[in-house]
């Protein structure tokens, strides 16, 4: 979905403290949580918001719920989508502990932003997660008594060389699907290819998005490779590839990885497959297919052997049993194909062919009387 983020606008801000916790300590630092939302002087707002459009419309890629993470904060996210009356100081709280409960000893000291905005009209949540090195120095600021953050000191940060990473994701009211949950964007200006983070979408629950075809593509590759280099019985090699080219040829609308191992791959293989194959552009739980990149890939298997031999069989060869495959006794594998034969022909092994002028010269060398 094109998004011009050019029309975002930001209403409110609430920052939070995120301080580094350790793997294995007992007494990390506390979060530092605002009370209400921050004070947002129209310069520092229109800087911001600048900052932020231009990063969006430079590097956001789509993203989508997965079910696959065992995250809260999709429901964080429709709720406050769905529900005008719901506080944005609340759900920015449960944002920021989430954020801190699915953080290791990797993570650095940090701060999360949450915005309430509107984007194209629509009722938007923006949440964006800094890092720096040098330790969180959130001045806390009082506001009726409550406590609240210096977005000014936000807006440095992103503009200085002390902030390392900054994360960001975006959702809108009229992005949510009652099927597939929550869409949006997310922009990671640590990646210069524009791939978010896993640690950030694990975050968020979701995974990218892409071109329905080129995932196709992806998942028949990863998993054509899978096969060959992990699967060393003949027969069952040959069995998974055409249970591979089945369910790209199936009538299903959708491909679940998860799905095929269950009904294709022995349990052994299952997990590797899965790990192998699946990234964030492969989620396990499903996408949509399209099979437009790889569909001639589909018709036929090749069979390369290693004494140089190969054959392409057509998978409906295999399916109609014209053609079959074994281990024999001493673990070499064999192919066999009962059928009438209609043609029998030589052919040019590919880049060994020579031209007619360096065969002629190569005749004149072999005959004595040539050079006389």
């Amino acid at each position: 979905m094109d998004v011009d983020f050019g029309r975002l606008a930001i209403n409110q801000v609430i920052v939070h403290a995120i301080p580094r916790m350790a793997r294995y300590d007992d007494n990390p630092a506390p979060l530092r949580l605002s009370e209400v939302v921050s004070p947002l002087e129209e310069a520092v707002r229109s800087q911001l918001q600048g900052r932020l459009r231009g990063d969006l419309n430079g590097a956001a890629r789509e993203v989508i719920e997965d079910p696959e993470h065992s995250s809260l904060v999709p429901g964080f996210i429709r709720s406050f989508l769905e529900n005008p009356d719901t506080d944005l100081v609340g759900i920015s709280q449960a944002l920021a502990i989430a954020l801190r409960q699915s953080q290791n000893g990797s993570n650095p000291d940090g701060m999360l932003l949450v915005a309430e905005c509107t984007l194209g009209g629509s009722r938007t949540i923006m949440i964006v997660k800094l890092e720096h090195q040098d330790g969180v120095q959130a001045s806390f600021l009082e506001s009726d008594g409550k406590k609240t953050f210096d977005v000014q000191q936000v807006e440095d940060l992103m503009y200085t060389s002390k902030s390392r990473v900054y994360k960001i994701g975006i959702f809108s009211r009229n992005q949510i699907d009652t099927e597939s949950g929550i869409s949006g964007h997310v922009a990671d200006k640590q990646s210069t290819a524009g791939h978010a983070a896993q640690f950030f979408l694990r975050y968020l629950g979701c995974g990218t998005r892409q071109d329905p075809s080129e995932t196709t593509r992806q998942f028949y590759e990863r998993a054509t490779d899978w096969i060959n280099a992990e699967v060393s019985h003949f027969e069952t090699k040959t069995n998974y590839t055409v249970a591979l080219h089945a369910e790209l040829r199936s009538q299903s609308v959708d491909v679940s990885p998860r799905n095929f191992v269950r009904k294709h791959l022995d349990a052994s293989h299952r997990d590797d497959f899965l790990d192998y194959v699946c990234t964030d552009d492969i989620p396990r739980g499903g996408f949509p297919k399209d099979i437009e990149r790889v569909e001639k890939m589909l018709s036929n298997i090749q069979f390369q052997f290693a004494s140089g031999a190969s054959a392409v069989i057509p998978r409906s060869a295999l399916d109609a049993g014209i053609a079959s495959v074994n281990q024999t006794e001493s673990g070499r594998s064999r192919l066999v194909i009962e059928d009438d034969v209609e043609n029998v022909k030589g052919k040019v092994e590919r880049g060994k062919s020579k031209k007619p002028q360096q065969d002629e010269e190569a005749a004149k060398l072999d005959d004595p009387e040539s050079n006389a």
